[in-house]
């Protein structure tokens, strides 16, 4: 980086952080529904997310909760929810992935730098089931994560959603250590609603449109249908240098050399989403609900170049006694192309209402739902080099599934001033790893020059099957309105696994208001979050290259229960733990002038990563073979999943919004900020955090982070600003360490109401056209950004929108 880029872009930082505190002194947020609906709400609101109390809001919740209203969810261009999440809750994380097998899919999302399957997702307040992927990749943040994907939800399809940062296992069950998000569906009756949207970079590539709509019309006089369909499609980004090898080869003018030799940047997508809710009153106190999603999901990115250097670059005398060797096709050498199909099915449907011949004031709620989550992975631009001039180019190297399906029983007992919820849930998920094509595994001829489509070999039949594990559980949650300025809650939850046992949680939380516009708030927790199958049963060889050597190695991801595992200490996962302490208070200043501050801390113990690469030497593997174990012949390194460290979390949120209204039109300012700083206190296996995991998880993501937005509206105009600042970071690169500056990224949009009915939005994503640093250790590969960047390296990002109501 030059002198001159330095010099700016501390100038830069430094006037983007005063205004941040300038504004701090006179604006503030804490949202709750009567600002909801001021901005436009078009959900009934019931109860906000982490109490089951009807009527609560954030601003009487004892836990920091966040509310972001449909025009939040909707302003920004993005056709990415994740990255729409990123611009509204500041500890929320979702680097991209550029050449991550399927992390650069299904991109892994952060909150609060822990991993991505430790926040719960719901969807009307029921739980989204996960998709299909293991994140092998992903980052050191991530890996071995399996999470939901909330790319399938279309943000038009949304009503608002609760973002509730603190623990709550004893709540609702697995995954809510780091928080919960809620999305709320529309329910609105409003007619139909249309919006295309199209847009591109300062670069040229990454060409995207979206079309979407939403009719919403009541079902008789006492029920509503709500439907959402969209439809997207971007084109890939590149932003790479030529890789050294590759230039080398073209400069000695060889033919059919890719250029650049690997596209790092955004891979091209396409998708087509459906989302649906409905409801019907069918008696005074009983109503049926349905609701769910369907989405179809392409995309396609790039790996490794495969220089002339490797091994199945060599002649291949066959059985007819002629001679071919592969750069009859590839003369210049390959770059594997791989990608997904990928398919996201749910449906709920329960009965809701008052059991009004035990008491008018019990309500119950009975669901079932169902989810399903299918990757396909195909391969093109490669080969089987084991098959010689057999091998076809292109693969379908298997699929991933994961179904999932619960029953959930859950009544609420308002008792005077003490509110008492109850309830049961069953749950069950199998986790489903399916057999490519015959050519994607199998051992040819030529097994000496590398098994299976190079890049991603496919599973072969040993590999696949299906695992189910089950579990139930039983919960109390009260809040009991000591009195006008105190309220107390506790909550318990016990479940029950049918793979590795038990498990009790509790909650207490409490609330106190010291005036009538300064309150109070705390809550402690234990929390778990379960193993799932796929962690416990994931199967995955990756052929792969070490150092300069060009002789491909048979790495596999191996179940920690498999008996090559066990050989190196591989053990039966156990639930992740954890504890969390959240401690904050509120201000309302004026009526339009509000704010909270909670500072938090979270300890995981028995975290659950991946473990580095055990070689296996010919002796191990003699030995393992004569034992009776003939799959160790299949790998030259192996890995597996196990509970290997804890972590202790701690932070600060600040959230704060100013409502402002003059003879210049109406303004809202809102800010939220995260300090977030994670530490490994313990290592159980210094195989999975070895040095640069234990300085990625401590250093890989920014410990503060800003948002700041500006919304001003005035007669049919409203002109939005946005910024973003993150402070400097490090990653690790074979324990060289790198250390990327702080950024400050600006976006902003102008929207006319031209009508109505009908309005246009110009809108710029990274005003400035800005990139993170540049990393000092990808030159071999072409590459130019870091790929766990928080900050995305496509640049700027250009678009227009227009909206019409039917």
């Amino acid at each position: 980086m030059t002198k001159d880029k330095n010099a700016f872009k501390q100038k830069r930082d430094l006037i983007s952080l005063a205004v941040v505190m300038a504004l701090s002194n006179v604006s503030v947020a804490m949202a709750d529904e009567d600002d909801a609906a001021a901005k436009g709400e078009d959900t009934e609101v019931i109860a906000i997310t982490g109490s089951r109390v009807a009527g609560r809001t954030a601003a009487d919740s004892a836990a920091p909760v966040d509310i972001f209203s449909a025009k939040d969810l909707r302003g920004p261009g993005d056709t990415d929810l994740g990255e729409v999440l990123r611009k509204l809750v500041p500890s929320f994380n979702i680097p991209t992935q550029p050449i991550s097998d399927g992390s650069s899919f299904v991109r892994p999302a952060n909150m609060r730098g822990l991993p991505p399957d430790e926040t719960l997702v719901l969807v009307n307040g029921k739980r989204f089931h996960r998709s299909a992927l293991v994140q092998l990749g992903g980052g050191s943040l991530s890996q071995g994560a399996q999470a939901p994907d909330t790319a399938n939800i279309p943000s038009l399809a949304l009503g608002r959603l609760d973002v509730l940062r603190d623990g709550a296992s004893a709540q609702y069950g697995s995954d809510a250590i780091a928080g919960v998000m809620n999305f709320v569906l529309r329910s609105d009756t409003n007619g139909l609603e249309t919006q295309a949207q199209y847009g591109s970079t300062s670069e040229g590539d990454g060409d995207e449109w979206k079309f979407s709509a939403n009719y919403g019309r009541e079902m008789t006089e006492k029920g509503f249908l709500n439907v959402t369909a969209e439809i997207t499609q971007r084109d890939r980004t590149v932003r790479a240098d030529q890789r050294p090898d590759a230039q080398s080869y073209i400069d000695a003018g060889i033919e059919g050399v890719p250029d650049p030799a690997m596209t790092w940047g955004t891979p091209r997508s396409k998708s087509k989403r459906l989302v649906w809710n409905f409801g019907l009153e069918f008696s005074p106190s009983d109503t049926l609900y349905l609701f769910g999603n369907y989405s179809d999901a392409n995309s396609e990115g790039g790996f490794y170049y495969r220089n002339l250097d490797r091994d199945f670059f060599t002649d291949i005398t066959t059985p007819d006694g002629s001679t071919f060797n592969f750069l009859q096709w590839f003369p210049g050498g390959f770059t594997p192309s791989f990608g997904a199909d990928i398919y996201d099915f749910s449906q709920v449907a329960g009965v809701k209402g008052t059991l009004a011949s035990i008491s008018d004031d019990l309500t119950y709620d009975i669901s079932g739902s169902f989810g399903r989550n299918r990757i396909e992975y195909f391969l093109h631009n490669t080969i089987n080099p084991s098959l010689g001039p057999d091998s076809p180019t292109s693969f379908n190297p298997g699929t991933l599934q994961q179904t999932e399906k619960n029953l959930n029983a859950d009544f609420n007992y308002p008792i005077g001033s003490l509110n008492v919820a109850f309830g049961a849930e069953y749950r069950d998920e199998t986790y489903a790893i399916m057999s490519g094509d015959q050519a994607s595994w199998e051992i040819g001829p030529y097994s000496y020059l590398g098994i299976g489509s190079n890049g991603f070999p496919g599973y072969d039949p040993t590999q696949t099957g299906e695992w189910t594990r089950s579990n139930y559980a039983g919960y109390v949650d009260m809040e009991w309105d000591v009195s006008m300025d105190l309220m107390l809650g506790l909550a318990g939850r016990y479940e029950k696994f049918s793979d590795f046992g038990d498990t009790t949680n509790g909650k207490l939380s409490a609330r106190y208001n010291l005036t009538d516009s300064f309150v109070l708030r705390g809550t402690v927790s234990s929390g778990f979050r379960a193993p799932t199958p796929g962690q416990s049963h994931t199967t995955n060889v990756a052929t792969t290259f070490i150092g300069d050597d060009p002789t491909p190695v048979a790495v596999g991801t191996i179940p920690p229960t498999n008996p090559i595992s066990e050989f190196f200490g591989g053990r039966a996962l156990k639930p992740e733990k954890s504890t969390n302490y959240t401690l904050g208070a509120g201000w309302t200043i004026t009526p339009d002038l509000t704010a909270t501050i909670d500072v938090y801390r979270i300890d995981v113990r028995d975290r659950i990563g991946i473990s580095s690469s055990i070689d296996i030497d010919d002796a191990t593997r003699a030995q393992l073979v004569a034992s009776g174990i003939a799959s160790a012949a299949d790998y030259g390194q192996i890995r597996f999943f196990t509970n290997a460290f804890d972590t202790k979390t701690q932070g600060v949120d600040l959230v704060m919004t100013y409502n402002l209204t003059s003879d210049w039109g109406d303004t809202t300012i809102s800010l939220g900020g995260n300090y977030n700083k994670t530490e490994v206190t313990k290592i159980k296996d210094d195989r999975v955090v070895d040095a640069d995991r234990k300085a990625d998880l401590e250093n890989q993501l920014p410990k503060t982070r800003v948002n700041l937005n500006v919304s001003h509206s005035i007669d049919v105009y409203r002109f939005d600003v946005g910024a973003r600042y993150y402070s400097k970071w490090k990653n690790a690169t074979d324990q060289q360490y790198q250390t990327f500056g702080s950024e400050v990224v600006v976006d902003a949009s102008a929207t006319w109401m031209a009508t109505s009915d009908f309005s246009l939005t110009a809108g710029v994503e990274n005003l400035f056209d800005t990139y993170p640093d540049k990393t000092l250790y990808g030159e071999g590969t072409g590459q130019k950004y870091p790929g766990g960047s928080p900050v995305n390296s496509d640049g700027m990002r250009w678009y227009l929108r227009g909206s019409y109501h039917f």
